[in-house]
């Protein structure tokens, strides 16, 4: 069975992005190129963030051409829902809660950038948390 390695997001402004995903969320930054990309660690994964623009010029690695709009769901404890949901709107966002029937809640909210990322139980898709 295959299993995501990368996800992508962009976004235009990684200097507003940056501390949006490293203290917001309080995510592990891997490595960046000032004004290409951001790299982050997730467990057994990577988050991607590209600006958009200078993605899609010719480099060393494949172009990565998007923009931003898109959306990537974390995944977060069944029990970590309610302490989320209280730390995100601590910085200020916006939060839509939504609830899975039995199988979970999610957290949906906006980057700088404007992509909507949630932050989900791994049971909302039947999957058992590791």
């Amino acid at each position: 069975m295959l299993r995501a390695l990368e996800t992508c997001l962009y976004a235009d402004d990684l200097a507003l992005a940056e501390p949006f995903y490293t203290e917001v969320l309080g995510l592990t930054l891997h490595s960046r190129v000032p004004g290409r990309h951001l790299f982050y660690r997730l467990q057994g994964s990577m988050l991607l963030i590209f600006n958009p623009a200078a993605s899609v010029q010719a480099g060393e690695v494949p172009s990565h051409g998007g923009t931003a709009g898109g959306h990537a769901c974390l995944a977060i404890a069944r029990d970590q829902t309610d302490a989320w949901e209280a730390r995100l709107k601590s910085h200020g966002l916006e939060v839509t809660r939504y609830a899975w029937g039995d199988r979970g809640e999610s957290l949906y909210f906006h980057d700088p950038a404007g992509n909507v990322l949630e932050l989900a139980p791994a049971s909302i898709w039947g999957i058992l948390d590791a």
